[in-house]
């Protein structure tokens, strides 16, 4: 081997043994950063507010979603009643009325337990009658006090409202209060216990395409001052001094109702909104004619009914 060799090899182990020596220094050497594929602070909290904004866009969505679906089987439900109603009428050739009681005030959410004439003669609402159309109580009723969900809408508690009439309306009284109101037989009111327009917008002695049949309760409960609808900015709202909605009940002066599902004569249903800045009358000023715009107004002293 030439001396040209020699030093060509010496040279070669040298490059070889130094970058070896840098790369474990580079190992070794406290505080040396070394590269990474985990996220910087920075992009972390990018990701964070992307998923926040997405998460600000979506769940809006997913609840109108979800009260739409919900607004939809009420309307059905409702419907339900509307077909009822037509079946009774077109076997029987007549019409119940809306119950009138205490006072002979009407009381569009009371359903009398079996037929019971009003002071006009008409038969008012009851549960014997309309019943067999539409099963929302049990055959025997009147012997064991039970009900079905169809008393109330699916926003609401079946469960709640089956006890409320087993517990508070059967043992005492010979009525049901739902939480739906039945508008027929308006054409008969007494001037002073409604809104003028009343007669107007509600079922007289005939179904038609532009009068109220029914609709899902609006209520001011004026023993204590609270309110009954089913469907809420917190919920529906149900009250009784010993016996409430546990999740919510909105008293005076302060509703919060959102809307109802409102059925006319000829069957059909629309769902009509209640704006939150000018919601139900209180207490102090009950009778408020189209206290929601056109079509809307009162009737009832001791307990207001709004349509």
């Amino acid at each position: 081997m030439g001396l040209v060799d020699i030093e060509r090899t010496e040279l070669c182990f040298f490059l070889e043994n130094r970058s070896s020596m840098k790369k474990q220094k580079e190992r070794t050497m406290p505080g040396r950063k070394i590269r990474s594929k985990a996220f910087t602070l920075i992009e972390l909290l990018v990701v964070i507010a992307i998923i926040a904004l997405l998460l600000s866009i979506i769940v809006p969505s997913l609840r109108q979603v979800k009260e739409a679906t919900v607004r939809i089987k009420c309307r059905n439900r409702l419907r339900q009643w509307g077909i009822a109603v037509q079946m009774y009428n077109a076997d029987n050739e007549k019409m119940m009325s809306m119950v009138k009681y205490w006072g002979d005030g009407p009381y569009p959410h009371y359903i009398m337990d079996q037929p019971t004439l009003d002071g006009d003669g008409r038969t008012m609402w009851n549960i014997e009658g309309i019943n067999p159309y539409i099963e929302a109580f049990s055959s025997s009723y009147l012997t064991d006090g039970e009900a079905t969900d169809m008393i109330t809408c699916v926003n609401c508690s079946g469960e709640f409202m089956q006890d409320w009439v087993k517990n508070i309306n059967w043992p005492f009284h010979n009525f049901v209060e739902f939480a739906y109101s039945y508008f027929a037989g308006a054409d008969l009111l007494d001037p002073a216990q409604c809104s003028p327009n009343a007669k107007s917008y509600l079922v007289g002695k005939s179904l038609n395409s532009r009068q109220l049949l029914m609709a899902e309760i609006l209520n001011l409960d004026t023993s204590d001052g609270a309110y009954r609808y089913n469907h809420g900015k917190d919920g529906w709202s149900w009250n009784e001094a010993s016996f409430r909605n546990p999740s919510q009940t909105a008293y005076s002066p302060n509703p919060a109702a959102t809307g109802r599902s409102q059925l006319f004569g000829d069957g059909h249903v629309i769902w009509r909104g209640i704006d939150s800045q000018n919601n139900l009358p209180v207490m102090s000023d009950r009778g408020v004619e189209e206290w929601n715009g056109p079509g809307s107004g009162w009737l009832g002293i001791y307990d207001t009914g709004y349509f």
